[in-house]
């Protein structure tokens, strides 16, 4: 459904489930805004897939990584998300080249100081600008979200359903903010504790962008920060999920 934001093409597929519109408008009160990095696209470019990442002199490289992406955080639309992320600086992802990565990490490199490129240790991939798209985040369970919309109104079963009916963009390689995500089942849930953990990001990690260097056709790595330690600035205490589908 071109030019509809998830919240609306969300509706559309509760409609055709035959939930009221009513029930929808109560269930979308937990949406939250996310900020989608899309290959392509007329959104202003807030970061980059692939290349050579500038990483502060000294500074060791993740070890059994590789380098997947970075984002530009004075270049992040106002607004697009909810999270208390500093307003600029450089956020740069690594995770282990496997269908499931036992390692993953962020390094925050704060605006002014000096980096230096490297090269990876693997051939580098193509260095893709990324687009920001602001998109909606609507949850599968009201447990993954700190938003209280009070007694229930509706079979809130249904709206699990009814999130998977909706299409996601192709184009989409990473996401800042929102709700977790799964494709197989094996990401789901993560958000226990969700007054405490958020999703900083995710990556969407399909094989023409990483070749075979993760071992499937598609593998989902989502990194979570707890809310202190992201108001902190600790950038390396953040954790992180992974999917697959092959």
């Amino acid at each position: 459904m071109p030019g509809m934001d998830k919240r609306e093409r969300f509706r559309a597929a509760a409609r055709d489930r035959g939930v009221p519109d009513e029930a929808t408008d109560w269930w979308l009160r937990l949406a939250r805004p996310r900020l989608e990095l899309h290959r392509g696209g007329d959104g202003p470019v807030v970061g980059y897939f692939g290349g050579r990442p500038a990483l502060p002199e000294g500074t060791p490289w993740p070890a059994g990584t590789i380098y997947l992406a970075t984002i530009d955080l004075a270049a992040v639309p106002p607004g697009s998300h909810d999270l208390d992320l500093p307003p600029d600086g450089h956020l740069l992802f690594f995770a282990e080249g496997s269908i499931v990565p036992e390692h993953a990490s962020v390094i925050y490199v704060p605006a002014g100081t000096p980096v230096l490129e490297r090269d990876t240790p693997d051939a580098p991939y193509e260095r893709i600008p990324l687009h920001g798209v602001q998109e909606w985040s609507i949850p599968a369970g009201r447990h993954e979200s700190a938003i209280d919309i009070g007694e229930s109104r509706y079979d809130e079963g249904v709206f699990a359903d009814v999130e998977c009916d909706v299409d996601t963009d192709d184009n989409c390689v990473a996401a800042i903010g929102g709700y977790g995500d799964e494709s197989t089942g094996g990401g789901g849930a993560i958000l226990e504790s969700p007054h405490e953990v958020v999703v900083l990001a995710y990556l969407y990690l399909e094989v023409d962008l990483v070749r075979t260097d993760f071992e499937e056709v598609f593998v989902l790595v989502g990194y979570l920060m707890n809310r202190a330690d992201l108001a902190a600035r600790r950038f390396e205490k953040a954790t992180f999920v992974s999917d697959f589908n092959g």
